[in-house]
């Protein structure tokens, strides 16, 4: 009877163990920002996270997506839309790579022609402006 006890209370005890360590690594991943109307896109888009947020992790963080898309790309995508109650909506698409993992946040408002994305924006940061040569030119 002793015995049964002793491995309930180590089973417990193991359950805990794993269940902390599951709770600490969540809490060391950083939590994308939120999309909202009250938020600066450019600041969502250099801020976002890119390749640390799973889908699991996106849906709890954003809830549903508004719709599931195909991109061209073949990636899935998710489609936000947020500002419809102030009259201009703005489009938040997050794209996932075949993992699972977001790799890329676009954002379409009608601020902007083009649009734009997180990994424009988080690339163009790591640029230096003076030139870089990797190889020959073209007359060479």
């Amino acid at each position: 009877m002793k015995l049964s006890g002793r491995k309930e209370i180590i089973l417990i005890a193991i359950f805990m163990l794993f269940l902390n360590t599951a709770l600490a690594d969540q809490a060391k991943k950083p939590m994308p920002p939120i999309f909202s109307f009250n938020y600066e896109p450019e600041k969502v888009l250099r801020e976002y996270p890119l390749g640390l947020i799973n889908k699991q992790e996106a849906f709890a963080h954003h809830g549903g997506p508004l719709r599931k898309l195909q991109l061209p790309n073949g990636n899935d995508g998710w489609l936000y839309s947020v500002g419809e109650e102030a009259g201009t909506s703005e489009l938040y698409i997050l794209q996932f790579s075949r993992e699972g993992m977001v790799v890329d946040v676009m954002h379409k408002s009608l601020h902007y022609k083009n649009g734009h994305s997180a990994l424009q924006y988080q690339f163009l940061r790591g640029v230096t402006p003076e030139l870089k040569m990797t190889g020959p030119g073209p007359s060479e």
